[in-house]
């Protein structure tokens, strides 16, 4: 199962040569080596391999294409099989890296604690990688300020696009009671995606203006891949270290979804290479076409993997969104449950007949009623009994309050007017469903009683507003 997979370029002068003598230095010192695999070195060969049980040391080089294959294979203590798999193309400069990892028994159990190998990150330390379009491909964080800003504006507002994945951290990230380490996520990251950190709360300002608030903001981070991007935000329960973790492992799912080239891969060079000597020494033509026959087959099944793995990805990308609500439940209902073990020996329970459209919505609602009707008190009314009963009620119970995150999508989202197909998918998160037409209407949680329209071709950017103040009025009224 790969669990780590990433691709750039590398410079000039990093070739094949060099990528086998800094492959072999690394070898010589990994946990858990066989004796056998030691004290190697390339010695101008294009093919060479060692086995001993499990374990494996391969390399094979494609003089024609100038392609190399590097592959190291260990079974640790655990007796799990970890491969390292390294391409690199001389004409281009491409490389890719994967690691995989594998048990006796079979299990598609994601590993969440493995660790870069050291060889992934000599590559980076030691300044090898080119730069991605304009960012260094590096293993420390690029801070952003107001005079470099527009590094991270372009990204979020869609005018640039990096092969890696781009990992914004917004300020503050150091706090009394939380510290994200940003070289820390950066050495995580390092060779897999870009870490851009903003160093002041005059960033976050700026951004939200050129964006149109779609900046992350309050030590939110936001993770830009080609062709989506996730917000992460960071719960009071959870220390610098897990957030950090659940990032970087985040990207890593989403990498290891992809594989490398089959072309470029060991298999494909060792089989172009037999065919190469077949053709060489005149054996029988059976032979040479039993291996393109089977190259061919190794072809058949890789686009088949590459079809299904596109599929996955988006299956994954689903499956993220709905974790994320599933998470956003699971605090909201385990705040009630406490509340209400708190509170179950005085308890008024009161019926209704609407359907809740989110967590504790109908109490929420009857709390912020009664905190507003007391709220009007005179001072004489605060020494009647019925001021008693509702202030004791206010200040002993509290409700999730999920609308007021449900409000800033609404406004963030429809303030824009024309909606594109990523903010219909953001309102259809939040509860709304779509009625297209000559104006597009957007049903809560498909109740015809609360339909917001949208026109297709709105007039100017306060049409986008209105709409939004409209829909905030029709679904939450006064409160």
């Amino acid at each position: 199962m790969i669990v780590f997979y990433t691709r750039f370029n590398v410079r000039d002068d990093f070739n094949h040569q060099s990528m086998l003598n800094m492959a072999f230095d690394v070898v010589n010192g990994m946990k858990n080596i066989p004796d056998s695999f030691t004290n190697h070195h390339w010695d101008g060969s294009e093919s060479a391999e060692w086995k001993e049980g499990r374990n494996l040391l391969s390399y094979e080089i494609d003089s024609d294409s100038k392609k190399m294959a590097f592959r190291v294979a260990i079974v640790d203590e655990n007796d799990e099989l970890w491969t390292t798999d390294i391409a690199l193309n001389d004409n281009n400069h491409d490389i890719q890296l994967r690691l995989a990892r594998e048990r006796k028994h079979a299990s598609a159990e994601y590993n969440n604690s493995f660790r870069l190998p050291y060889l992934f990150k000599k590559i980076i330390r030691d300044g090898k990688a080119e730069t991605d379009h304009s960012l260094s491909v590096t293993d420390k964080p690029i801070y952003v300020t107001n005079d470099n800003i527009s590094i991270i504006a372009d990204v979020i507002n869609g005018k640039s696009k990096y092969t890696l994945p781009v990992i914004y951290v917004s300020h503050p990230f150091l706090s009394e009671d939380y510290s994200l380490d940003v070289n820390e996520l950066a050495k995580d990251m390092a060779g897999s995606a870009h870490v851009i950190v903003e160093l002041s709360s005059d960033t976050s300002s700026v951004l939200k203006t050129i964006t149109d608030s779609r900046n992350a903001y309050d030590g939110a981070i936001d993770v830009f891949f080609s062709n989506d991007s996730f917000r992460y935000i960071r719960w009071a329960e959870t220390t610098a270290n897990q957030f950090r973790y659940k990032v970087s492992h985040a990207v890593y799912t989403r990498m290891a979804m992809r594989n490398i080239d089959e072309d470029s891969s060991l298999s494909a060079l060792k089989i172009r290479n037999k065919l190469k000597l077949i053709e060489k020494s005149g054996h029988h033509e059976l032979e040479i076409e039993k291996l393109k026959e089977k190259n061919n087959y190794l072809q058949e099944l890789y686009d088949t993997a590459s079809e299904l793995n596109s599929g996955l990805e988006k299956d994954l990308q689903a499956l993220e969104n709905k974790n994320r609500e599933l998470e956003n439940k699971n605090r909201a209902l385990s705040a009630a449950l406490s509340r209400k073990k708190e509170n179950e020996e005085k308890c008024i329970q009161l019926a209704f007949s609407e359907d809740e459209f989110y967590d504790e919505e109908i109490k929420h609602f009857v709390l912020e009623c009664i905190k507003k009707s007391i709220g009007q008190y005179g001072d004489d009314e605060k020494n009647r009994r019925d001021y008693h009963i509702l202030s004791d009620i206010v200040q002993l119970n509290d409700a999730a309050n999920i609308a007021e995150g449900i409000k800033t999508d609404i406004l963030n989202t429809f303030r824009k007017g024309k909606l594109s197909g990523a903010d219909n998918k953001a309102l259809q998160d939040i509860g709304f469903v779509l009625q297209k037409g000559s104006h597009d209407k957007y049903v809560f949680h498909d109740d015809d009683r609360y339909i917001v329209t949208v026109s297709k071709t709105p007039s100017d950017h306060r049409e986008g507003e209105n709409v939004a103040h409209d829909a905030i009025k029709l679904i939450f009224g006064r409160y």
